[in-house]
């Protein structure tokens, strides 16, 4: 019976420096870990050419003991994103512990649903922490406010019939392509021996003059937005192709975009160009009415680009 009270004593000793060598790992664990990360962006859809605030933010941080030692770092291209600005490392300190954060300006050309992945920092004692990937959606350009917007309709079908005019049409245009042709090999041949004119050539001075010309037109304030864009956009367009030697008058808005990407010389002001010829193509072709201050924006951003355009193809020539 003595035996049997000093084993049970002997057990409950046992138990209490089990239960007192889990509390004490635990308290260890918790100060090992009691670091903190989070990335937040300040909205999780954006339109093309539209710019991301990534936000990087690791607290609880104590420097005695474990430091930072590799901070999350992104390339400058990933996953159909392009860092625009990278703003320096914050650190703030409160009660002994230390905070870092660090804000990253994104953007996206490219239509779709991509990731940003998930932050990673280290620390002096090969501890790490991560936060969650963030999804983000890139949008076409903006069509809600269009008004005229009909859906398909399904296929009617119709019977076959002899469309003797569509016949006659089609001969009597064949008859008009004739004699036209005609006329214009006569035309050639006389006009063969005569030389061929050279095209004039302009600078910043004279394409400086043609946008002012362009403002001083007032299509915006006469509501007349579509024929603003269609020759703000020419004007940036001749004046790129005599600058870089290449010929855009046959390209779509994305084949032009790549013909100039890293040729400007100022990639914020690329970006800003690139986001200019989105707007104009939505004016264009979606019917999209900007605000005058979008307007005044377009306007100031196709000036930049022409003068920094101009600026770095003179510099290469120095």
């Amino acid at each position: 019976m003595r035996k049997s009270r000093e084993f049970l004593v002997e057990s409950r000793e046992l138990g209490f420096v089990r239960v007192s060598i889990v509390i004490l790992f635990l308290c260890i664990s918790s100060f090992s870990f009691a670091q903190k990360i989070s990335a937040t962006v300040d909205r999780d859809k954006i339109l093309i050419g539209e710019q991301i605030e990534l936000k990087i933010l690791v607290t609880d941080v104590d420097k005695n003991t474990a430091d930072v030692s590799q901070w999350f770092n992104l390339p400058d291209s990933f996953n159909h994103f392009e860092i625009v600005k990278r703003l320096p490392i914050d650190t703030i300190s409160n009660s002994g512990l230390v905070s870092y954060s660090q804000k990253i300006m994104l953007t996206s050309f490219d239509s779709g649903y991509w990731q940003i992945p998930a932050a990673n920092v280290s620390f002096n004692d090969k501890q790490s922490i991560n936060a969650m990937p963030i999804n983000i959606s890139v949008l076409p350009v903006d069509v809600s406010n269009l008004k005229d917007y009909h859906d398909f309709k399904e296929i009617i079908e119709v019977k076959k019939e002899t469309d003797w005019l569509f016949i006659g049409a089609i001969a009597a245009a064949a008859i008009v392509l004739a004699i036209f042709i005609f006329f214009l090999i006569r035309y050639l041949k006389k006009r063969k021996s005569k030389p061929k004119a050279v095209l004039k050539q302009f600078g910043i001075k004279e394409v400086l003059q043609q946008l002012d010309a362009l403002q001083q037109k007032n299509l915006i304030q006469k509501n007349q937005h579509k024929l603003f864009f269609t020759e703000l956009i020419f004007i940036c367009r001749n004046f790129s192709d005599q600058q870089l030697n290449i010929f855009s008058a046959n390209k779509t808005t994305d084949e032009y975009m790549l013909l100039l990407k890293n040729k400007i010389g100022n990639e914020p002001t690329q970006i800003k160009y690139f986001q200019l010829l989105r707007l104009a193509d939505a004016v264009k072709f979606a019917k999209f009415i900007p605000s005058n201050i979008e307007c005044d924006e377009a306007f100031a951003n196709a000036k930049t680009f022409v003068q920094t355009i101009y600026n770095f193809q003179f510099a290469k020539k120095v």
